[in-house]
């Protein structure tokens, strides 16, 4: 992994869950809750992402049908944990410079604060992403039964959002190290 980015790799703001839904798309787990910038800077976020993104695209399936990202907001992430200069570097990584197809991204657990800050994320995700954002309901439940309805079952589901995977991230990060990624 990126040596000088090991903080931001490992502080599990955005990590790639272990199984692909129905269709073979990866899954790219975002909790903004995470985000701490004393410990890092938006420049080493933007290459922890990178390299997360990277090893999704290594599975051919994802390359071909893209990834989906599920920005998880249940854990109450503060104003300031929604960077929106740090959205915009990330944004731009996959937009026009990573051959990265992003099929999809569901925002959970929509917080108030979202209705002020959705103008200006969708405008830094550009026409075509802005179509594929899906922001199921607040309900566990409802939301579970959208995203089955979308090909993403409760069990590839980290166990936040009631699903059977215990994300790890310095597991894998290791096993990435151990591999020789």
């Amino acid at each position: 992994a990126l040596r000088d980015d090991g903080a931001a790799l490992s502080n599990g703001f955005a990590r790639l869950l272990p199984s692909k839904e129905k269709a073979g798309r990866s899954i790219i787990w975002v909790d903004p809750s995470r985000l701490d910038e004393t410990k890092y800077t938006r420049e080493s976020m933007v290459r922890a992402l990178f390299y997360i993104q990277t090893a999704a695209l290594e599975d051919e399936s994802t390359q071909k049908k893209g990834v989906i990202f599920m920005c998880y907001n249940g854990n109450n992430p503060r104003f300031e944990q929604f960077d929106r200069k740090l959205i915009k570097m990330w944004a731009a990584t996959v937009r026009g410079v990573m051959p990265l197809r992003v099929s999809a991204l569901f925002i959970l657990h929509t917080p108030y604060l979202f209705s002020v800050l959705a103008n200006a994320l969708m405008f830094f995700l550009g026409e075509k992403l802005q179509k594929r954002v899906r922001i199921p309901s607040n309900s566990i439940e409802e939301m579970l039964k959208h995203l089955a309805e979308c090909g993403i079952d409760r069990e590839i589901l980290p166990t936040e959002v009631d699903g059977g995977v215990s994300l790890d991230q310095e597991k894998w990060l290791a096993e990435r190290r151990f591999a020789g990624k």
